[in-house]
């Protein structure tokens, strides 16, 4: 019983930063986990099958982000509705949406199954995949969508215990299944000589197991729910609140894909140098932003738990707390990749001229550092307090707006330093329409319609 309540914490109780900073710790770590094994299995599926082989596994990188994108976003609305419900101490609450969030779980599951299989040649036609690779990038679909219910599960069941206040178990399933994937590649390229469909396989059993991994651990973890097929049903109320808050940040992280492909164009018109170079700035943009990521997420179950007890002040603190650390962070980040613009390049490569040109967009895109953390902020904290269309829209305003700024900066111009400088703007016009919107009264209307909810299903019930 110690390992459980050790896994949980309270985030409506004591110190807010230390509870905001051990709930990140295991987010964090997970991404880190996530990068190693997809370079893991690039490494493999390169040196042990073919180079066509990484290309047809590769080839269906952006269909599969787009389903995991969604995936993700979906299982926000479970998180933010659990810790609300955790929070207030309601267990009959607490169970329902727990039944609720299975419900959904199973049906968005079936739906992306289906819609999946259906879509995936003509997905991998618009996105001109070469024929020598098009039969084992679509067999690679075809499987993987096929094991779409377990990944289903583990990303629903996740969100969920997150908003139960234990971010470490979603961790340890993490690293099981990047773990076991890892073993069941080398058996199915290496033994079974399978390829890729027996790399795919390798996928969807690793998904699955992890899916069953959070089942169990709901049910044996003393949260105080259980998960069965007996209990597994739709609350209207609840279903209505996991959709309203999971939908839109689904949409949110599916449309940031559908920009970077457009944008992708404009990076295309300058040549494989300047698309290498692109493409490492990109990786250490991603990298560096893992703890911006981690610790706004864990922020997002901070203001759902706090919701839940209407502790406004508190919510308020958390808010303020996160957003100075990360520009303190952000600053320090700012100054390492100025000054190392020029080496971390060289990690990926050694040709000067794609070193040079990353070196370049790195000194522009360091500067997103300074306003970066205060846009995932505010955009978490809005999820948290329910308020989840307006993160949505200006996030896309933000990703869309890149597109006409990478053409008329960087095709129109002929400099490719302008996709770089479009990709700031575009960020700094996101964070700044968030923070509008949050400091001129967002925030207030959001906790007013909170409670206004709150009041209704209490005078209902």
């Amino acid at each position: 019983m110690a390992q459980i309540r050790n896994s949980r914490i309270n985030l409506t109780e004591g110190p807010i930063f230390s509870g905001l900073l051990r709930f990140a710790v295991p987010i964090l770590l997970g991404s880190i986990v996530t990068q190693l094994y997809n370079v893991a299995d690039s490494v493999i599926v390169g040196r042990f099958v073919s180079a066509d082989a990484l290309a047809a596994v590769s080839a269906s990188g952006p269909v599969m982000n787009i389903i995991n994108m969604f995936m993700i976003g979906l299982s926000t609305g479970s998180n933010v509705v659990i810790a609300q419900r955790m929070g207030a101490k309601d267990t009959q609450a607490l169970q329902k949406a727990v039944s609720t969030v299975s419900f959904l779980t199973l049906v968005c599951a079936l739906f992306i199954t289906v819609v999946g299989l259906g879509v995936s040649r003509p997905l991998l036609n618009l996105l001109n995949t070469p024929q020598e690779i098009f039969a084992d990038a679509r067999l690679y679909l075809i499987i993987v969508y096929l094991g779409t219910t377990g990944n289903m599960i583990y990303q629903m069941g996740s969100g969920a215990l997150r908003g139960m206040g234990d971010s470490s178990w979603p961790f340890y399933f993490l690293t099981l299944c990047s773990v076991l994937n890892i073993v069941l590649d080398l058996i199915a390229v290496l033994v079974l000589k399978w390829g890729v469909p027996g790399v795919a396989l390798a996928t969807a059993i690793a998904q699955g197991v992890s899916g069953i991994g959070v089942i169990i651990r709901m049910n044996r973890g003393g949260y105080g729910v259980k998960v069965s097929f007996r209990n597994i049903r739709m609350d209207r109320v609840e279903s209505g609140r996991i959709i309203a808050i999971g939908l839109p940040a689904a949409i949110q992280n599916v449309g940031n894909l559908i920009a970077n492909l457009c944008v992708q164009s404009s990076v295309n018109f300058f040549g494989p140098t300047f698309i290498a170079a692109n493409s490492i700035v990109t990786k250490v943009d991603d990298m560096i932003n893992i703890p911006v990521v981690a610790l706004s997420t864990a922020l997002c179950t901070f203001v759902g738990q706090n919701m839940g007890q209407f502790r406004m002040d508190r919510i308020k603190k958390g808010i303020n707390y996160s957003i100075l650390s990360l520009t303190v962070l952000g600053a320090g980040m700012c100054g390492v990749l100025i000054a190392f613009r020029g080496i971390f390049p060289q990690l990926f490569t050694t040709e000067q001229a794609v070193v040079a040109i990353a070196a370049d967009g790195l000194l522009i895109m360091s500067f997103q550092c300074f306003f970066h953390g205060t846009d995932r902020v505010l955009v978490n904290a809005m999820r948290g307090a329910g308020k989840s269309v307006v993160p949505m829209v200006t996030a896309q305003f933000g990703a869309f707006s890149r597109i006409p700024l990478a053409y008329f900066l960087g095709v129109r111009t002929g400099d490719w330093h302008g996709i770089f400088w479009a990709l700031l703007i575009a960020s700094f016009l996101r964070s700044v329409a968030i923070a509008v919107y949050y400091y001129c009264g967002g925030w207030k209307r959001a906790v007013q319609r909170f409670e206004q909810k709150h009041k209704q299903e209490h005078a209902e019930s």
